[in-house]
């Protein structure tokens, strides 16, 4: 698995396997046939409370040692760290994840073919503390051991960007917690090949027609110049067109779940996006709004706040 980049996404691999309904279940683990009886657990069965543990020494994840040294399971995908990371941070991308995946939190995924294609592609985020520590694990993890060990679709997520106590989960200003953003991208990944003619990333799905209104037009690369009257303008010419999908996705996602929607963030982002509350993507951008609330869908209807506590919320 060559590290496969882009802008914002950062994806290290965008493989995606066959769905297979794949994950733990009562006395479970890695292979456990899916079902009502699936809850969030680590790969010993055993509930999860987004307390890192060791990677073990022996076994299929001891493919990511010595450069990771713990983990959390949440729903059969991995979150691997390194020494540096801290745990707390570690335990609040784990949370970020389980809130992505079981939004209504009743301890089950919200998507089950969506979920099985994560599980079944070994979908993991890896958390080093900097990008600098990043660019240094690209010189020297092996992305062939890992596609051999049967982890495909991964995702990077610094420490220093992700912020338990930041915004979005507080309404004021701060820097903003890209836990939000980084594991969204992660899980999108089971949306796009589940759903591919709703929520796929290449041109013609229901995504990509309202990303191209979005942009004024279907650029497959970045133009010199967007239309005036264009509203996502990402201008990042190392992102092509599925990355652009990617990222559009999930500013309308989060502006639509009003993640986006706090003191600042308007100027701050407007450069690449201009719906940054609910009420501007309805007016602007009805066609996303429309599948974004399509009850035949799974998508999230809330955003993540950092606590997940199956069935005790009313949503």
């Amino acid at each position: 698995m060559g590290a496969v980049t882009s802008s914002g996404a950062r994806l290290l691999s965008v493989s995606l396997l066959a769905a297979i309904s794949v994950a733990c279940g009562e006395g479970g683990g890695p292979g456990a046939p899916y079902g009502a009886a699936v809850a969030l657990c680590f790969f010993d069965g055993s509930p999860a409370d987004f307390t890192p543990r060791q990677i073990p020494e022996s076994g299929r994840l001891s493919v990511f040692r010595p450069h990771f040294d713990r983990y959390l399971d949440v729903f059969g995908v991995l979150v691997v760290a390194t020494p540096t990371t801290g745990a707390a941070k570690v335990a609040h991308a784990g949370t970020i994840l389980a809130e992505w995946i079981d939004n209504d939190e009743d301890g089950l995924p919200d998507d089950a073919a969506a979920h099985a294609v994560l599980v079944a592609g070994g979908a993991f985020l890896v958390m080093p503390a900097t990008e600098d520590e990043m660019e240094e694990l690209h010189e020297s993890l092996s992305f062939e051991e890992l596609e051999e060990a049967g982890f495909h679709i991964g995702q990077d997520l610094y420490g220093d960007e992700t912020f338990p106590a930041g915004p979005p989960h507080v309404m004021g200003p701060g820097r903003f917690d890209a836990a939000l953003e980084e594991v969204l991208h992660l899980v999108s990944n089971g949306w796009v090949e589940a759903h591919p003619a709703a929520l796929g990333y290449r041109p013609g799905s229901r995504l990509t027609d309202a990303m191209d209104l979005a942009r004024g037009g279907r650029f497959r690369r970045v133009p010199r110049r967007y239309p005036e009257a264009a509203w996502y303008h990402y201008d990042d010419r190392t992102c092509d067109y599925e990355c652009m999908a990617a990222e559009y996705l999930y500013w309308a996602l989060t502006s639509h779940l009003g993640g986006q929607a706090f003191h600042g963030r308007a100027e701050e982002i407007a450069h690449e996006w201009e719906c940054p509350t609910p009420e501007l993507l309805a007016a602007r951008d009805p066609a996303v709004v429309e599948l974004l609330t399509d009850p035949t869908l799974a998508v999230p209807r809330v955003l993540p706040d950092g606590r997940y506590a199956p069935s005790s919320r009313d949503r």
